[in-house]
């Protein structure tokens, strides 16, 4: 039996991270059943009753070298867990789990991750430095790999996509029915422009005329519920903050009855987009803009340019052709969960050639 350790922000109640381990672990659990697999969590316990999963804490060192001990391969997982913009400690600490791992002999993964923001010199040399000593690279889009070419990886950097379209499952993708009203999924989150106004806005002027509930969808718990509320008070069509399920299977099919969709939040775009919803991506990192680069039909508005006027007619115009859209979704999802198993496949690679 082979030893996999995955480390990354989990448990800590945001649905999107959570979303990424999902991903990533049924993707290599369906490929290799005998796979034993460790997570380095918040909420261990948590985690590994959701996932069914062996779990650890992610600040006890001894737990952590115990569990490498025993690992093939640890893998750095998912999200954008190298950047140097909501603090310091983010680059050294996962960069040094890493490095542990590889003092004791184990390979090293960095799992379609997004890079950066890298802005400090620092950051950038000890993430090149870095990872150039991993066995496999993979990035979740252009601007990342990029990014990492330019700080000085010299290793091939594999473009992949975000663990997530690995959850896309067309058999349970269900068929929108013919409701009396239109449901808007939006999802907001704190930032440092002040757009809700703008965007309650741009939402109030696109409702105008129409049967309109909007349902807000607090991604991160804890932290997207006062932007969640700004907004839904701002509203004047009937308007709900929703708690989605904490698992993410569950939260998916939430959004499977929705007709449009506006977020802000990563993945709570990739959500929507896994079911088919045409949507309005509101960029607050480059992040987004590397996700919707494949999706010209859709339409990207960053933050501070957002403008009522611009929003609400690209509600108008993507609502007019929802139809349409939801076929050409349903094509580039295909091609993105191919693209998530074929870089398991690589990922599995390195554990068949690891000494047993």
């Amino acid at each position: 039996m082979k030893n996999i350790v995955i480390s990354g922000y989990y448990g800590f109640n945001n649905l999107g991270d959570e979303a990424v381990l999902a991903g990533i672990s049924s993707l290599l659990k369906k490929k290799r059943e005998d796979l034993k697999i460790t997570v380095l969590s918040a909420e261990p316990e948590q985690t590994a009753v959701r996932y069914d999963l062996n779990a650890v804490s992610r600040t006890s060192l001894i737990q952590i070298l115990a569990a490498l001990a025993e690992a093939d391969l640890f893998i750095s997982g998912g999200g954008s867990l190298l950047q140097d913009v909501t603090g310091s400690f983010s680059v050294p600490y996962y960069l040094g789990l890493a490095w542990l791992a590889r003092l004791q002999g184990t390979k090293t993964v960095y799992y379609a991750q997004g890079a950066g923001p890298l802005d400090k010199k620092w950051s950038q040399f000890l993430t090149a430095f870095s990872l150039n000593r991993f066995e496999l690279l993979g990035v979740r889009d252009q601007g990342s790999q990029n990014l990492l070419k330019e700080i000085g990886v010299k290793k091939e950097i594999e473009l992949t996509v975000d663990p997530v379209f690995a959850l896309y499952d067309p058999l349970n993708n269900l068929k929108q029915q013919i409701k009396g009203e239109i449901e808007v999924g939006i999802s907001v989150r704190p930032w440092s422009v002040d757009y809700i106004s703008e965007l309650a806005a741009a939402l109030n002027q696109f409702a105008e005329g129409k049967k309109i509930k909007f349902i807000i969808f607090p991604m991160h718990q804890g932290s997207d519920e006062e932007s969640s509320l700004q907004l839904k008070n701002k509203l004047k069509a009937e308007a709900e903050i929703f708690d989605l399920p904490p698992v993410p299977e569950e939260a998916l099919k939430v959004f499977s009855q929705l007709d449009l969709f506006v977020g802000v939040r990563l993945h709570s775009l990739i959500f929507a987009l896994l079911n088919q919803i045409p949507l309005l991506a509101l960029s607050y990192d480059p992040k987004i803009e590397g996700l919707m680069s494949e999706l010209d039909y859709l339409p990207l508005i960053k933050l501070e340019d957002l403008k009522a006027d611009q929003a609400a007619a690209e509600l108008e115009n993507i609502f007019a052709e929802r139809y349409s859209l939801r076929k050409k979704i349903k094509g580039f999802l295909k091609l993105k969960k191919a693209d998530a198993e074929d870089f398991a496949e690589l990922v599995l690679e390195e554990v068949d050639t690891c000494e047993s």
